[in-house]
């Protein structure tokens, strides 16, 4: 969640933008998009580096290895979600891997928690984060008739930040 002000202060900031036509990530370009791309790449460290955080303290403090399942998964994507704000768009084939990664580990995190929710007490949860990962899945795998992925990084992103603030809410 942390990332969303920036995201919107990058798009209001970017009246070329259209959700049809872009990547998210074509906000942080900082050629073609100038000091506006900073705020975005800025955004996406910062809730990176939250998320990673977030998980890392849930491992410490689980007493139950099988967290362990989701959690690892969790801060490979964070990390990946930092680097994309890292390596922005306009430094070629990196932008693409770690965007790749991100979206892979969090749709794997999200199934994986759903597979140790019930024995870890949270099968509600579990269920939520069964149906995210398999719709952010189809979302990813489905043909669109817009070009750009703008849409489905939206909707990813949106039910994983319900998701972590569902896990949150049961700490």
């Amino acid at each position: 969640m942390a990332a969303y002000p920036f995201i919107i202060a990058s798009i209001a900031l970017s009246p070329w933008f259209n959700i049809y036509n872009n990547a998210l990530s074509d906000l942080g370009n900082t050629v073609t998009n100038g000091q506006v791309g900073y705020v975005y790449d800025t955004g996406l460290v910062i809730a990176g580096a939250l998320v990673l955080i977030f998980a890392v303290l849930l491992s410490h403090r689980s007493r139950d290895r099988r967290t362990l399942v989701w959690t690892v998964p969790l801060m490979v994507a964070a990390f990946d979600l930092a680097m994309v704000g890292v390596f922005s768009e306009n430094t070629g084939h990196i932008h693409g891997v770690v965007s790749e990664i991100f979206f892979l580990t969090i749709v794997v995190a999200m199934l994986a928690y759903s597979y140790v929710s019930w024995p870890l007490g949270s099968p509600r949860i579990g269920a939520v984060a069964l149906a995210f990962g398999i719709l952010s899945a189809f979302i990813w795998f489905n043909g669109w008739p817009w070009s750009g992925v703008a849409i489905q990084e939206s909707v990813t992103s949106g039910m994983t930040a319900v998701w972590l603030l569902l896990v949150a809410s049961k700490c």
